[in-house]
């Protein structure tokens, strides 16, 4: 029966059986050789992990520390302002008095174009400008003009109205004295012709009478003869008959007398219907010239319209000088658009041009690079932590691994690079792979050294952000 094992005594290996026959004495030190061994190589092993502990130790803990502190990036390169010289007329190239690379200052003359064309424009319309101009002035003149005489003109037709109405009260009343003194004309004539009535009546009694007393005459002067009568009463007859033939050629003298009254009063309404005729015909001619005159003041009275017209002619002579001058400024603008020169002093950068090439407006002809640069590092967006502006940085240029630029962080762009790129990500679709994303930040140079060594937009740059 065995024996209980006590938990707590240890475990022996069994050992093998001696065998009945033994071997030679050599052959019995082998296993405390192995054992040695053993114990060297834990001893190395030890060793060497307590040496590479301390390594890691030594090594680590600063690398972790500068880890702590600083990011860095080599998707970095050097940017610079690129300014495009493109043409804004089209034209012929004269001469391009620059060279590839060249450093041009500000103003420098690049390109000049043909510039006859543009001359011929500016000349044509510094011509239109002074027609414009004279034009204007002449419409000016014609509203002082309009201004200055309309009152006066006004005036005057008021004056020719009422002098045309006073003609007309002058004309009217001169018409009734003709034909009142026409009236009295014809009553004359009426009366010449009943004194001519009476007058021959007269005429007819004196010369029955005188035919009366001729015979008493003769018939008493027979009776003499013979005594019946005196002589004194024959006398008496004689005289009776002498005064009768008398009275009767008074009477005929009468007649004559009323027939030339007769023909005069004729002659007296002659005069009178010709001057009645005169005056109803200086009656028409008053009430023409008083038409006439409110014709005149009529168009006298559109003062206001004619100034406003002539105002209105004005503005529009103002305005098309306004717009031949803007045509003749556009022209010289464009006439010196034919010398282009530089904007910003830089570099010369991808001529494209010739002279007796024929450019048009817009297309590219060469691009001045400014000296002033920057960096532009994507960072990872976990670098970006602890990021900030103005943290300094530590900048090395592979062109010139022998000098490290100082500069700082300017800016952290808003957005990572594939959010502004032609196709952005969408990742509401498909199956989504995270990526970490980079993100622009733009770096600006401080402390540059001297001499400043070349520096061309592209080259590839390594900066160390120090972060905290």
């Amino acid at each position: 029966m065995a024996e209980p094992t006590d938990p707590s005594t240890p475990r022996m290996r069994p050992t093998a059986a001696p065998s009945e026959t033994t071997g030679p004495s050599t052959q019995q030190p082998a296993p405390s050789t192995a054992a040695d061994n053993g114990r060297k190589r834990k001893k190395i092993f030890l060793i060497g992990g307590i040496v590479l502990l301390i390594l890691a130790l030594v090594l680590g803990i600063p690398w972790y520390i500068h880890a702590e502190k600083y990011v860095s990036t080599d998707d970095a390169y050097v940017r610079a302002h690129v300014i495009y010289i493109s043409p804004q007329v089209s034209a012929q190239v004269l001469a391009v008095p620059v060279l590839d690379n060249q450093y041009v200052k500000k103003g420098t003359v690049l390109v000049r174009l043909d510039p006859r064309d543009y001359q011929a424009a500016v000349d044509r319309y510094k011509g239109m400008l002074e027609q414009a101009i004279a034009a204007r002035r002449g419409s000016r003149y014609s509203l002082q003009l309009v201004k200055r005489t309309s009152p006066a003109a006004l005036s005057g037709a008021q004056a020719q109205v009422a002098i045309a109405r006073a003609a007309i009260a002058t004309a009217k009343a001169g018409e009734a004295q003709a034909a009142a003194a026409f009236d009295q004309a014809q009553a004359q004539v009426s009366a010449a012709i009943a004194a001519i009535a009476r007058a021959k009546a007269d005429v007819v009694a004196d010369a029955a009478n005188a035919m009366k007393a001729t015979a008493d005459y003769r018939r008493y002067a027979s009776l003499l003869k013979t005594g019946d009568v005196t002589p004194q009463q024959v006398d008496s007859y004689r005289a009776a008959a002498e005064s009768a033939k008398a009275i009767l050629a008074a009477a005929g003298k009468t007649v004559l007398s009323r027939r030339a009254e007769l023909m005069e009063a004729k002659a007296g309404v002659e005069a009178a219907r010709e001057n009645r005729v005169a005056a109803g015909a200086q009656l028409l001619q008053a009430k023409a010239n008083l038409l006439k005159a409110l014709a005149q003041q009529a168009a006298v009275n559109v003062v206001p319209q004619q100034v406003g017209q002539t105002t209105s002619n004005v503005s529009g002579s103002t305005g098309r000088v306004d717009e031949a001058r803007a045509e003749l400024q556009q022209a010289e603008l464009n006439l010196s658009y034919c010398t282009i020169r530089a904007p910003v002093s830089g570099y010369v950068t991808k001529k494209s041009v010739e002279p007796g090439n024929y450019v048009t407006v817009g297309s590219t002809l060469l691009s001045i690079v400014r000296p002033n640069m920057w960096v532009v590092a994507n960072f990872k967006e976990t670098d970006l932590t602890y990021m900030k502006p103005n943290d300094p940085v530590t900048i090395s240029i592979d062109a010139y691994p022998q000098y490290t630029f100082k500069g700082y962080v300017q800016s952290i762009q808003a957005g990572s690079g594939a959010e502004f790129s032609l196709l952005p990500p969408e990742n509401a679709t498909g199956n989504f792979v995270k990526v970490v994303q980079r993100v622009p930040v733009k770096i600006l140079f401080k402390d540059l050294p001297k001499p400043m060594p070349y520096l061309a937009a592209g080259m590839s740059a390594v900066p160390e952000v120090k972060v905290r």
